[in-house]
């Protein structure tokens, strides 16, 4: 199984390159040169996963680099070593080491060895920031950012685009962690430089860390898109970096398992614990590899005493690694098993939903139906009547009730339960009164925004246009040679606001006819102050239930002289 997955292959090009230059080294007898041979080796066995031996290569060229005193090279092996350290666990040691990283820095005055001591102390204060939850937690956060800040602002000023890029992905990494939305951009302008720069492998580690940042910021979609672009660049550059395979799969997983792809979830899981067995097993290797290493100092019989209790070690930690991988499955069973119950139960909810929704729209329908026969049953009544005033009467209230029933029709027929379409609701009603009337062939003018009004605004908003159409049609179109009449309905925030205009006589002539709106002195006057008769009544009543105000005036506009009502109220 190792086999078919060689993610701790070392690559043959990295390594010929390490030997050829040890080999040359070794023949001009050049401890600088074979110092540079066992740094090439060390970061080989690095991309390959495997840290000890890597580690046990980079301290032989340590030997060889310290006697000599600071320089450029001396810092950048001291960040390996503390990468090396972070990665093994031990964090004392790799901050000892970044510390003398960036102390060489500064006494030789090299930016780029700078940048590369500042990006180091980051990375080792972000992993004690996320592995530790003392009091030290917060100020552990602070060394983190300072330090990438400092990596990022130094490779601006140097004009170091690559150090940018790796400077923008550690800021946009930490960034994510604390839900920053300075996350994604960081990473976008990172991925860009990288891409820029032809990095072809750093890019697939820039998109595992902006796939997080989507996942943390509400963008699943795009996260998924981004790691499948990861996954693809990996395979065909064939990158084989175990660190980056690593990553790429527990990514994976991590989506799977928050969107609830149970079974894709345990696939990663299942690579993802292959790749960990060949780590371990990697470090048992890599351990033999750092013992054979010290076998010409060292006695044989000790070494292989060691050799021994490391592979006791980590015979353990397989065993261990068994019982993990155990527990995590049957923890996935069980997932499995209440994800399976949490679905049967939204199913059932929907099949509720579905029958509460029907029989809501019988519910609307049987009460247009029973409006629609009162209304008929007051259209028969008022033919039989001689009385004008009677048959004027039953009439206003089979319009009212006819109001009502427009209004269930229309929440029955929507796609809303219990609300109505504002738009098509007003123009109903109004086309309504205006055909009882004999109107008809009038063209209301109609500003209404799309609106949706629940069943208790939409009824008492209804009788209130039916009242004033109705006046509308009894005092301001008979005598006008072109009626016109306007209804304009509009929201701002959290109010609705409703104007009625027409070119009518206004309120003065409308009563010395009738009583139907006031005594006399209500021309452009606020009418709730005034006595009303039933029709002023009614509305002010449907007002009230709205929770809204009012007014009536005369000559609101140079075009619709008549009667112009303003009513606000909340949506």
């Amino acid at each position: 199984m190792a086999q078919e997955v060689p993610y701790l292959n070392v690559k043959p090009d990295r390594m010929q390159k390490a030997r050829q230059l040890e080999q040359e080294a070794r023949q001009k007898n050049d401890p600088i040169l074979l110092a540079e041979a066992w740094y090439l080796f060390g970061k080989t066995y690095v991309f390959a996963g495997d840290y000890r031996t890597a580690q046990a290569y980079f301290l032989k060229s340590l030997r060889l680099q310290e006697p000599r005193g600071d320089s450029f090279e001396l810092s950048r092996l001291y960040v390996r070593l503390s990468e090396n350290e972070d990665k093994m666990g031990n964090a004392e040691q790799a901050l000892r080491y970044a510390s003398l990283s960036r102390q060489i820095a500064q006494r030789i005055k090299s930016d780029e060895a700078l940048i590369r001591s500042y990006g180091v102390l980051g990375r080792i204060y972000m992993t004690r920031w996320q592995s530790q939850s003392t009091t030290q937690k917060t100020a552990y956060y602070r060394e983190a950012l300072s330090y990438y800040s400092k990596r990022e602002a130094l490779s601006d000023k140097i004009n170091d685009t690559l150090g940018i890029a790796e400077a923008t992905t550690e800021l946009g990494t930490l960034f994510t962690k604390v839900k920053d939305p300075r996350a994604i951009p960081y990473l976008e302008k990172s991925l860009d430089l990288f891409t820029l720069k032809k990095k072809e492998g750093t890019c697939v580690s820039t998109m595992l860390h902006l796939a997080e940042a989507y996942s943390a910021f509400g963008k699943p979609a795009l996260a998924l898109q981004t790691l499948n672009k990861a996954e693809q660049l990996y395979t065909r550059i064939k990158l084989n970096e175990y660190e980056t395979r690593l990553d790429l799969e527990a990514a994976f997983l991590h989506y799977f398992q928050n969107s609830g792809q149970w079974e894709k979830a345990f696939e990663r899981l299942k690579k993802l614990n292959e790749l960990e067995r060949i780590k371990l097993l990697a470090d048992r290797n890599g351990a033999i590899s750092r013992l054979s290493l010290e076998f010409e100092a060292e006695k044989k019989e000790s070494l292989l005493n060691a050799q021994r209790k490391e592979i006791r070690l980590n015979t353990q930690n397989l065993r261990l690694q068994r019982g993990i991988t155990l527990a995590v499955s049957a923890l996935f069973l069980i997932a499995v098993v209440v994800s399976a119950v949490f679905f049967r139960l939204y199913r059932k909810n929907q099949r509720i939903s579905r029958r509460n929704e029907e029989l809501v729209k019988e519910q609307n329908h049987r009460v247009k139906n029973n409006l629609q026969v009162v209304s008929s049953l007051l259209s028969l009544q008022s033919k039989r009547l001689t009385d004008e005033l009677a048959k004027k009467a039953i009439e206003e209230s089979r319009l009212r009730v006819q109001s009502m029933a427009i209004l269930h029709q229309r929440l029955y027929d929507g796609d809303k339960l219990a609300e109505a379409s504002l738009d098509e609701f007003i123009q109903e009603v109004v086309s309504g009164v205006l055909t009882a009337y004999g109107f008809a062939a009038l063209q209301p003018q109609f500003s209404i925004d799309k609106l949706s009004l629940p069943a208790d605004k939409a009824v008492p908003l209804g009788l209130i246009l039916t009242e004033l159409t109705t006046n509308a049609c009894k005092y301001a179109f008979p005598r006008n040679e072109s009626p016109a009449y306007k209804i304009s309905c509009y929201r701002t925030n959290n109010r609705i606001q409703l104007t009625v205009a027409d070119n009518g006589p206004g309120l003065e002539d409308n009563q010395q006819k009738d009583d139907e709106f006031a005594s006399s002195g209500w021309a452009g006057a606020d009418v709730t102050t005034l006595p009303v008769s039933f029709g002023m009544q009614l509305i002010q009543a449907q007002v009230e239930q709205l929770g809204g105000t009012y007014s009536l005036v005369s000559g609101g506009s140079k075009e619709f002289t008549g009667v112009l009502f303003s009513m606000v109220f909340k949506a």
